[in-house]
């Protein structure tokens, strides 16, 4: 009896080969950008915990436990507010004493998930982190609580608001949250047509964290 082992055809192993690469042009892409999601999160999230520690550690210092009676949470000058406190409370790396866009601190431009520009970032003045991470700093006048803009990798792309753009506030108890706290704003709102990025960050934070860290951008395509 004879053993004859019969191997695949050339027809067998290109109709394998074409499915595996249909399987890989379907899949890879998500596997990328998910893996790009989770890499914006994990910055977002150390970001957080940072300028929360950094708020309750100026007021401990100062003896305080109202954020707006500490050097940080008033008008800025050399020696007061935003300047102060992010000179003073992160590692930097780089100081812009504007939000110019393309500076050292800023992208070129940035815009909405939707491709809305955005021409107008807030802040008296920005840091580029040790970790690549941009803050830009100001008092917000309307409720005293001090405001922040986030960039998460700093210059580098996307420069998308809700991926790693983002704005944040630190309340008078030195609670961070969303801008302004307690907003219902929802981000990336294509009803907003403003060019300022507090028109269209706000809301971006709390859903990433009511979402557990998560960012879901199917809640902005509605």
């Amino acid at each position: 009896m004879n053993n004859i082992k019969k191997g695949f055809t050339l027809a067998e192993v290109l109709v394998t080969l074409s499915i595996v690469g249909i399987v890989a042009v379907l899949t890879i892409p998500s596997i990328v950008k998910n893996y790009r999601y989770k890499t914006y999160v994990t910055s977002l999230k150390k970001i957080y915990s940072q300028v929360t520690d950094a708020a309750q550690a100026i007021m401990n210092d100062e003896m305080t436990t109202d954020f707006h009676k500490t050097t940080a949470g008033v008008p800025s000058d050399g020696n007061k507010g935003a300047g102060y406190f992010l000179r003073n409370y992160f590692k930097s790396s780089e100081a812009c004493t504007t939000p110019s866009l393309g500076s050292a601190c800023l992208g070129s431009s940035y815009k909405t998930f939707h491709g809305t520009p955005i021409t107008s970032i807030f802040g008296e003045y920005c840091i580029r982190t040790v970790n690549g991470a941009t803050l830009c700093m100001m008092l917000n006048t309307d409720n005293n609580d001090s405001s922040i803009f986030v960039d998460v990798n700093g210059p580098s792309d996307p420069n998308i608001v809700g991926l790693d753009a983002f704005v944040m506030t630190i309340n008078e108890y030195g609670l961070v949250s969303d801008w302004p706290d307690g907003t219902s704003e929802t981000c990336n709102n294509k009803t907003k047509e403003g060019e300022a990025i507090e028109d269209h960050a706000q809301g971006c934070l709390k859903q990433i964290m009511d979402d557990g860290w998560i960012i879901d951008d199917t809640k902005w395509t509605k």
